[in-house]
């Protein structure tokens, strides 16, 4: 053989070569390849649960037992290579047929026409196999009618007529999927005014914006307050109480978004700006308002965290009749250790300072910040 001929791209219809890498007990692809003597190739498993049954091979009847297989690893690795082929093969199909789309040139201007495409082919090629799995169980039952055989263990009927039963079953199980799954898409395609969306929630007067917030369609605003919550919890600062009935509370669309927010300003202009919108803990943001992803939720003085209380010195809250545990602190700048976490935020607020003793529990009122005479906070 030359060279060019070797190097000769051959391309055969999958079709042509199904059937023979099928296996006659299960009607499935042959897996672990068995080779029988009379020349037939099997499913390991199918074959030996048929010889310990039968004695015979399925498709010529003769005499079998299981020590004359022949496992042949080679047609396994064929019919491997064969529907790694397959699958490429169709994967090209959809591709050229989406890109031929007369549409495309309309769809090239969305952002989503990828993501679209990748589903909608993922979902043709598993619909086209399941269609012809379909076909190739009838071809199959077809087949043992021709040989003679019966595969319900029931008297034979007219073979045409039960020809004519199968493709009847066969068109009607295809026009009840198609029916379902039509209607399924009919009603589970979602509006991207419905789906749920990604924003942000900035909180101002805290320093804080929240990303990734995940909003459904049927969430009022009150339902972002565990996430919020959470999220002050990771910065030590939890919330206290909920101000529900004062605050601002602002809806920005993801083109009006900033940084930074002059919320007096916004609200003497709201009327003016199309993009903003003023909240109520009851509200809907999407069905009400149609929020789109990217957008942000601005809430300032909503509610109370633990750093909107007073602090006060550990010498001025400590009881000696309870138990209690508290974190000391050292001020390297200060050069004084002992120091209470109170001081530490607040009378040596911006100092390098160290953790000394975690969860200590004192007997008195211990914190030599006021004993330095550097204590702000001390109740006088």
């Amino acid at each position: 053989m030359s060279s060019n001929t070797a190097n000769e791209k051959l391309s055969i219809p999958y079709e042509a070569i199904e059937n023979h890498i099928l296996c006659s007990i299960c009607l499935s692809v042959i897996r672990g390849a068995v080779l029988t003597p009379c020349g037939h190739h099997y499913c390991s498993k199918c074959i030996t649960e048929w010889v310990g049954q039968k004695h015979s091979c399925p498709c010529c009847n003769s005499s079998l037992t299981t020590e004359q297989f022949y496992y042949n690893v080679q047609f396994d690795a064929l019919i491997d290579e064969i529907l790694i082929l397959r699958d490429k093969a169709e994967e090209n199909y959809y591709e050229k047929m989406f890109n031929s789309s007369p549409d495309v040139e309309i769809l090239t201007t969305s952002p989503f026409e990828a993501i679209l495409k990748r589903h909608f082919k993922a979902s043709l090629l598993y619909h086209q196999r399941y269609y012809e799995k379909l076909q190739q169980e009838l071809h199959q039952k077809l087949q043992c009618l021709e040989m003679g055989l019966s595969t319900n263990h029931q008297p034979m009927e007219d073979v045409e007529s039960v020809k004519e039963r199968l493709r009847e079953n066969l068109a009607q199980s295809e026009q009840l999927v198609t029916e379902a799954f039509d209607k399924f898409l009919t009603e589970h395609i979602p509006s991207l005014d419905i789906i749920p969306v990604s924003i942000s929630v900035y909180i101002p007067n805290k320093d804080l914006r929240i990303h990734d917030v995940i909003v459904k369609p049927t969430d009022v605003l009150s339902d972002l307050k565990p996430r919020l919550e959470l999220a002050m919890q990771e910065r030590c600062d939890d919330v206290i109480s909920w101000n529900d009935d004062t605050g601002v509370r602002l809806l920005f669309g993801p083109l009006s978004k900033t940084v930074t927010y002059d919320v007096p300003e916004v609200l003497n202009n709201l009327h003016n700006l199309d993009d903003v919108h003023s909240l109520l803990w009851d509200t809907r943001p999407i069905l009400q308002y149609k929020m789109r992803p990217g957008s942000e939720i601005v809430l300032q003085d909503v509610f109370k965290s633990q750093s909107d209380i007073p602090k006060r010195c550990f010498v001025n809250v400590f009881d000696e009749n309870t138990t209690q545990t508290v974190d000391y602190f050292s001020c390297n700048k200060c050069s004084v250790k002992w120091i209470c976490k109170s001081c530490i935020q607040c009378c040596h607020a911006g100092h390098s300072v160290t953790p000394f003793v975690m969860n200590h529990r004192p007997n008195w009122a211990c914190c030599y910040c006021p004993k330095r005479k550097l204590c702000r906070i001390q109740d006088k």
